[in-house]
């Protein structure tokens, strides 16, 4: 009797609570967590997708994910722009070159050290676009470089202690074109050889052999070189021009005293300094690959693509996670960029109104009209 009054108290007790009592104990209980979807940031996984792919020699039909999947994916990096980092470090040697995309756009590339240690996009090789790379990077011992494009006259203004070294390959290359591939004239024939055998100069013996062979060319063809053509107009020029113009260009390159800088045994004492621009070379052609086995990208893609290269070619890039938040996005550039456009005086003119500077608001016309300059005064 008992136990089954007792069973009746629990039971009246123990009452089933109503929808509005749900409600109440969810809103009291909702900081725990347990009424809440969590959500998942899949961000680096999506930029690691990407660059993978990017990196690889897959195309998008041959990919493991479907190519929606693929496309989704890559959008993050796509939109991302890594960013360039502060070299502060000394190097001994840094090779510097740029690799262009047709006429539309260059990037140019320093590396030094195995690593890429900056890169810079530019429409083209001003010396403008190469201050801006080398103001990045701590002035090294030795630059070696092609030599065009005014990187000599942005290296003399960034890093005027730096030495130069020319990449023999280049000077060959710029003897080699107006000298011909197959000259018929025993002047280019000669030309020709001296040219060829300047990239085999590894010592200073070898350096002082290579001046003695190219003084005997010019001796030997002085009187063949100066003559002259006259045209029925009185005009006088240079019957051989193109060989007058590789004379020219090696005196030029013989008086900078840039050939041989990689014989210096100052340099030398501290490190090897090579005498072309193979290494930044070979890594302009795994780029081109790339490009190639992904051809079809826009203008701002392959930009990107070669920039991400760089980035994952430095020495301490930065983690996926920390690319996908700190990264610079193409709005954040396009903010600054516009940014930077009204404050310049040209933009603060067209944008709010504001007038010229003094010495550039007054129109041309007002000073050269047919009438009188009518004045208020």
């Amino acid at each position: 009797m008992t136990n089954d009054h007792t069973d009746n108290e629990v039971q009246q007790n123990v009452t089933t609570p109503n929808p509005q009592q749900l409600i109440e104990h969810k809103h009291r209980n909702a900081g725990c967590g347990s009424s809440r979807t969590q959500s998942r940031d899949n961000s680096a996984r999506d930029l690691r997708c990407g660059l993978d792919w990017l990196f690889s020699k897959q195309s998008q039909a041959g990919h493991r994910l479907p190519a929606r999947t693929l496309r989704r994916r890559c959008e993050l990096m796509w939109s991302l722009w890594p960013p360039v980092p502060l070299v502060d470090e000394v190097h001994h040697v840094v090779h510097v070159d740029g690799i262009h995309l047709h006429r539309d756009a260059v990037v140019l590339i320093a590396v030094a050290g195995g690593h890429v240690i900056g890169w810079h996009v530019a429409k083209s090789e001003k010396a403008a676009a190469w201050q801006c790379l080398m103001a990045r990077i701590a002035p090294p011992d030795v630059l070696v470089c092609d030599g065009g494009g005014g990187v000599l006259k942005a290296a003399k203004a960034m890093w005027p202690d730096t030495r130069i070294q020319r990449c023999l390959f280049h000077v060959q290359a710029n003897i080699l074109e107006p000298a011909g591939r197959r000259p018929r004239l025993e002047a280019g024939g000669r030309l020709r050889r001296v040219a060829l055998s300047l990239p085999r100069v590894g010592d200073a013996g070898g350096a002082a052999e290579w001046l003695v062979s190219y003084n005997r060319w010019e001796q030997d063809f002085a009187s063949f070189l100066d003559e002259k053509s006259e045209y029925a107009d009185g005009s006088v020029n240079d019957m051989h021009q193109r060989l007058v113009k590789a004379r020219r260009m090696i005196r030029r390159r013989i008086r900078e005293g840039q050939l041989f800088t990689f014989l210096d045994e100052g340099l030398a004492s501290v490190g090897p300094v090579p005498s072309t621009n193979n290494l930044v070379e070979s890594w302009n052609a795994r780029l081109r690959d790339m490009l190639r086995r992904h051809r079809g990208l826009r203008l701002v893609r392959r930009l990107k693509a070669i920039c991400w290269w760089c980035h994952q070619h430095t020495a301490h890039p930065e983690t996926d996670a920390w690319l996908a938040a700190n990264a610079m996005t193409d709005e954040r550039l396009e903010r600054l960029y516009r940014q930077a456009w009204e404050r310049s005086p040209q933009g603060q003119y067209e944008t709010f109104g504001t007038p010229a500077r003094y010495g550039t608001g007054i129109d041309w016309n007002d000073f050269h009209t047919r009438v009188e300059w009518q004045s208020n005064d």
